[in-house]
């Protein structure tokens, strides 16, 4: 299980990386690209409810502990919830903020790795 939330989780981290090292008009090109046709983006989005579904179904056989499963749910919903009603026009430079993902990200990963140390 917590391969699979590392593995997940260095995916998202190498993703909001490279959301940095890409230009904006040139990232903006390439969402435009996939969003047009929409076919693309509906077997991707398919692909990821899929393995959350997976991800789900493996934490509750080994152990789901409810209350923080719920909590980290509806604290993601929500975020992106207010993601979407706060932020549809982009900020100007001097607006932004730090880049928090990166820094949960890593402690994520980090907390994953040495979690499973303590427990081998």
């Amino acid at each position: 299980m917590e391969i699979l939330f590392g593995l997940y989780i260095l995916r998202t981290l190498i993703k909001f990386v490279t959301l940095f090292a890409v230009p904006y008009s040139t990232r903006i090109k390439h969402i435009a690209a996939v969003h047009e046709g929409g076919a693309f983006l509906r077997w991707f989005d398919n692909i990821l409810v899929l393995l959350m579904i997976i991800l789900v179904a493996l934490l509750a056989a080994v152990g789901l502990e409810h209350l923080s499963f719920t909590t980290g749910l509806l604290v993601g919903l929500t975020l992106t919830q207010v993601f979407f009603h706060r932020f549809t026009r982009p900020l100007a430079p001097n607006r932004e903020p730090p880049p928090l993902q990166g820094a949960l990200l890593v402690w994520a990963l980090f907390m994953l790795i040495t979690q499973q140390r303590r427990r081998a």
